[in-house]
């Protein structure tokens, strides 16, 4: 993977980029492997060097050791930090395991058995890992069931980012979104969340990182009809949150009507082609310190790029042998690897640029929450959140609001001062996983409270 301008590396950062008992229901699925390994980077080359390990990874029991090159797992070469994911992602619980690695230019391997990452668990509900089958693929679902449901068995829907990490938050007990969830349990809503295609347990012939924005859509709300199928929830009672480009899927369902109401953290409403100018013309200047002039010269030299994998139907060997292509690439701006940009398929947002959202918003059969914090520099500006509010309001029979949190960045935590929460990001601080005292509450608060809004009004 070539490396990035320093003014780019965080533009789409999205959230992955987080005492009571778990039951288990009947499944198929066999828990993953949890190596809990942090890499020094995650470009190409020849291994993967470990930065740090999870305390309870099975790198640990192996005897792995900051600064160690991971080679190999199980016999399968390792060239960088995503060919690990995919070796790890087909080892499951209990099976054996030989992690060759090069320790002080001498090559060591290191054996034993694979052990899963610890499950999830929460005071005042209790966590159930289940799964639903959608087209030849086994998805992991994890549902939240409150210690006191809510009679008219409201229930909640959680979908993230555009990345494939994973949403099974077991080692991150802290993480934002884990607290925010949380709360609506509490409250007695019952909540689901699920992976995407062949993401942590999961197993099919889908791979995440292959598909486009149509087929994760339609896993999503595939998702939400097998949660709407439950005896424990009333499908007339449900809403969906989702976070970052999870908004863009919340658009979609919203226009279908499939929920009673729609939440949304940290979106854009702008095309995904119009969105990535933005992140070079605009973010990179107010959040990064590009020169204004910089920046120009940036956009100009990416826009071919954008332009022929974004707003044509070319494939990409034919897209990549532009001249004016080949110089995008070559200029550091852009994180493509082979067919992978910023960690997607090609595909994925092309096929999502397709979408006016902004129709979709004006169709919207739904009622909407659109939330955003004054300090995310991933959504760049909040005019999004009322812009979406407007649509809906003036165009549909249904109601929308959007609300702005002080000071409060993409993952839902909370700075004193934007230098703060930018310095923290330069020295990899900024942890939704570990967020201490930063973790504001108050979207969680706000949203729950207009969920009980919707509840009585309509």
């Amino acid at each position: 993977m070539r490396k990035m301008n320093m003014n780019v590396k965080y533009a789409i950062c999205l959230l992955a980029g987080l005492v009571s008992v778990s039951v288990q229901a009947k499944t198929v699925l066999e828990r993953t492997l949890f190596l809990g390994v942090s890499p020094v980077t995650a470009e190409e080359g020849e291994g993967v060097e470990v930065q740090s390990m999870h305390p309870a990874g099975t790198g640990v029991v192996l005897g792995l050791e900051s600064g160690d090159v991971i080679k190999a797992v199980n016999g399968e070469s390792v060239a960088d930090f995503s060919s690990l994911v995919n070796v790890l992602g087909k080892i499951t619980e209990g099976q054996k395991l030989v992690v060759k690695v090069e320790r002080d230019n001498t090559e060591v391997a290191l054996t034993g058995k694979a052990q899963s990452r610890p499950k999830e668990a929460g005071e005042g509900y209790q966590v159930e890992y289940g799964e639903f089958d959608w087209q030849d693929n086994h998805i992991r679902t994890i549902t939240y069931h409150p210690a006191s449901p809510r009679k008219d068995k409201a229930a909640v829907m959680f979908i993230q980012g555009y990345t494939c990490g994973s949403i099974d938050y077991g080692m991150a007990p802290e993480i934002t979104i884990t607290q925010l969830l949380a709360t609506y349990a509490q409250a007695g809503f019952t909540v689901f969340k699920m992976e995407k295609p062949g993401v942590g347990d999961s197993k099919g012939p889908l791979e995440c990182s292959q598909i486009d924005f149509d087929t994760e859509n339609a896993a999503f709300i595939a998702g939400l009809k097998h949660f709407a199928s439950y005896d424990y929830v009333n499908q007339d009672n449900l809403f969906v949150f989702g976070h970052s480009l999870g908004v863009l899927h919340a658009g979609v369902i919203a226009e279908k009507g499939l929920v009673k109401g729609v939440m949304g953290y940290g979106g854009v409403l702008k095309s995904w082609y119009e969105y990535l100018q933005d992140i070079y013309a605009i973010q990179s200047v107010r959040y990064f310190g590009t020169s204004e002039s910089q920046a120009k010269a940036n956009v100009k030299t990416v826009q071919p790029f954008l332009d022929a994998w974004l707003n044509s139907d070319k494939s990409w060997e034919s897209l990549m042998a532009q001249d004016d292509v080949k110089q995008a690439v070559t200029s550091n701006l852009l994180p493509i690897q082979g067919e992978l940009v910023f960690q997607r398929h090609y595909s994925f947002f092309r096929s999502l640029n397709r979408y006016d959202f902004k129709a979709l918003w004006s169709n919207s059969q739904s009622h909407a929450l659109l939330l955003h914090g004054t300090y995310d520099i991933q959504a760049i500006d909040g005019a999004w959140a009322g812009h979406i509010a407007e649509l809906i309001n003036s165009n549909t029979d249904k109601t929308a609001q959007a609300e702005m949190f002080p000071r409060t960045e993409h993952a839902l935590m909370r700075y004193d001062e934007l230098a703060d929460l930018q310095q923290a990001m330069r020295e990899g601080e900024n942890r939704a996983g570990s967020p201490g005292d930063k973790y504001n509450p108050d979207i969680a608060l706000r949203s729950l409270a207009w969920m009980k809004t919707i509840l009585q009004q309509h």
